[in-house]
């Protein structure tokens, strides 16, 4: 029954979604108008239902439903139940579907936009969302029904059974999702060439939106892989960390571009540009990632029909954004106050050295699949390439955001710049200090200068901004600022937590106590459990410093009863500047092996990305 009404829904959305189209081209009188967005509005009713209808069917365990048989289990917890909905290539689909959905009904109460830039905006997002629904219908239906009659599921990959990977897919669609919307308005925009300042503003609004959750998702993801799964780290360059990464570049690069235009309306036609690679990556991301092509922890489909059904889409939707790019954009004869020194420049020299990156990390990603297409040869294009390519192509991007907020509009000068300059002295005479007198290495001398000179720079407009507007309104003034400051803290976590990371491999009987550096570490207990749908192996170990305890951790193992998988649960210490990690690893007369991870300020990152993603949405608000 479920099922039924589940696909009713979909059915019934798509429909509303299809009228859409005739009913753009009717509005002769207010009761047409009024009837083109009450569709707007039934279709994201309609898909809600058929979400809840598929997400009631994981809550009662109703195995009738084949994607629930093969994705849940009646043992499963309640969180897990509901993060199965989208756990899968099919319910992520549909959960995809609502969003893409959600983004129209929301944006159909706008009130400051021309209203036919508006109307043909949803115009467009009604196209998108009927080619996606086509997918999901005839290639990935989560309402088939079981042939046979079970009592049981096959349960959820153990691994995705964690509270933040609950969370990191909706987090993640609402950034590449909502980057749909940016299109339509871009493509909206250039078609009536009402490219003005509503649609500059209103369009920055909705790409910083989606580019705070994308950095949400993406961050909520790194999270998860740094304490599941079990090796030390947090970014890996895996592919499809790399595809959430690109449409990320990309929105940054749109949200620099966006304060460039929203300040001199120039630009225009680069914005477009920008509107159209940020949702191409995104949906080409998804076609990576649903194709089978790509071997990764997160991969989830690997059906190649899938995968061709969206490659056509992304050629469909790319195609067709490029040549209303192409012929339609809005061509701008200002020009561009480009000097030596001030705010355009910079963010302008920012967005290509952002762009380079983004097209060396997309080389770095397919790389790989073109050569094995050409010579049947299988290749890996691993972490080396893209610490040895990408992070030198940052470089400059990160040297200028170090000045970038205390820059003017338009005059050839840096305000304050003798505090500045001595800054930036102060800052690398004193790394290259430390660097000679120790061994050093040079990527922690680039990324502990670069951070710190972030910061400071970035402390010090803050102040000068607060002395010239005292408290009034002091987080919007100082918004840019503090996002840089975000940045500045997350390079220094990620370079410090990269760089100078120390591993130990240690063997432990019960009771032994083990000196590491400046702490020592007690094997106390360990300890085998039955917890809801699975068997806990927990070892406890005792940190102490000085022989005072400072903290329990306890690592171990999972044995997952319905899938028959053993998964390891790292232990973690959490400390302002340094994590102790530890992973428990076979035991060998009656002794444990353990890899103990010394992570010294890995917390900055995601302080620095909390920043980021609350002054992204502070941005929103900002006039």
């Amino acid at each position: 029954m479920l099922s039924l009404v589940g696909f009713s829904g979909l059915i019934l959305s798509f429909i509303f979604s299809f009228l859409i189209i005739p009913f753009y081209y009717l509005q002769k009188n207010f009761f047409l108008k009024k009837i083109f967005y009450l569709l707007v509005h039934s279709s994201f009713v309609c898909i809600l239902i058929s979400f809840f209808s598929l997400m009631l069917a994981y809550l009662s365990s109703d195995f009738t439903n084949f994607n629930v048989f093969e994705n849940s289990h009646s043992s499963k917890p309640l969180i897990y139940k509901i993060a199965g909905t989208w756990g899968n290539h099919e319910g992520s689909m549909l959960l995809w579907l609502l969003i893409l959905s959600l983004y129209s009904l929301l944006f159909s109460f706008n009130k400051t936009l021309d209203e036919d830039v508006k109307k043909l905006t949803l115009f467009f997002q009604s196209t998108l969302y009927l080619c996606f629904a086509l997918f999901v219908i005839f290639t990935s239906n989560p309402f088939l029904v079981n042939s046979i009659l079970v009592n049981e599921g096959l349960g959820l990959n153990p691994v995705l059974q964690d509270p933040a990977l609950a969370i990191h897919p909706p987090m993640l669609y609402l950034g590449y999702v909502g980057f749909s919307l940016v299109l339509s308005l871009s493509i909206a925009g250039s078609f009536l060439n009402k490219i003005d300042s509503k649609w500059v503003k209103t369009t920055k609004n909705w790409t910083l939106f989606c580019w705070s959750m994308l950095t949400a998702g993406i961050s909520l993801g790194s999270y998860w892989a740094y304490y599941e799964l079990g090796w030390g780290g947090w970014w890996f360059w895996d592919p499809v960390e790399n595809v959430s990464l690109m449409p990320w570049i990309a929105g940054l690069a749109l949200v620099h571009s966006l304060m460039i235009t929203q300040k001199n309306h120039l630009l225009k036609r680069w914005i477009v540009f920008l509107s159209i690679l940020c949702f191409s990556l995104s949906v080409f991301g998804t076609f990576l990632v649903r194709s089978g092509i790509l071997t990764s922890v997160h991969s989830f489909a690997t059906d190649p029909s899938r995968g061709i059904f969206i490659l056509i889409l992304f050629l469909i939707i790319t195609g067709f954004s490029f040549i209303v790019f192409i012929f339609k954009s809005e061509d701008e004869n200002k020009k561009l106050n480009l000097l030596f020194i001030n705010k355009q420049s910079a963010l302008l020299i920012n967005n290509i050295v952002m762009l380079i990156a983004c097209l060396t990390i997309l080389l770095g990603t397919i790389y790989p699949i073109i050569i094995e297409v050409i010579s049947g040869k299988r290749i890996s294009v691993g972490t080396p390439y893209f610490n040895a390519t990408v992070l030198p192509i940052l470089l400059p991007g990160f040297l200028l955001m170090s000045v970038a907020p205390a820059l003017s509009w338009q005059s050839n000068k840096l305000p304050e710049y003798k505090i500045y300059l001595i800054i930036f002295i102060l800052m690398s005479a004193l790394t290259a200090i430390f660097s000679y007198l120790t061994n050093f290495n040079t990527w922690g001398f680039v990324g502990i200068t670069l951070s710190l000179l972030i910061i400071a720079s970035s402390i010090v407009n803050i102040y000068f901004n607060y002395i010239r507007y005292k408290k009034n309104n002091f987080f919007i003034h100082n918004n840019s600022s503090l996002a840089h400051l975000g940045v500045g803290i997350a390079i220094l976590g990620i370079t410090c937590s990269s760089v100078f990371q120390v591993q130990h491999k240690l063997s432990f009987s019960k009771d032994d106590l083990l000196t590491i550096n400046n702490y020592s570490l007690k094997l106390a207990d360990i300890q085998i459990s039955e917890k809801e749908n699975f068997q806990e192996l927990k070892a406890k170990f005792i940190l102490l410093k000085n022989n005072k305890k400072i903290s329990i951790i306890e690592p171990g193992k999972r044995y997952y009863h319905v899938s028959k998988i053993i998964t390891t649960e790292a232990g973690i210490y959490h400390d302002w500047f340094q994590d102790f990690y530890i992973v428990l690893g076979n035991q060998k007369d009656n002794k444990w092996d353990a890899k103990i991870y010394q992570n010294p300020l890995v917390s900055f990152i995601w302080i620095g990305v909390m920043i980021m993603f609350v002054c992204g949405l502070i941005g929103i608000i900002k006039k």
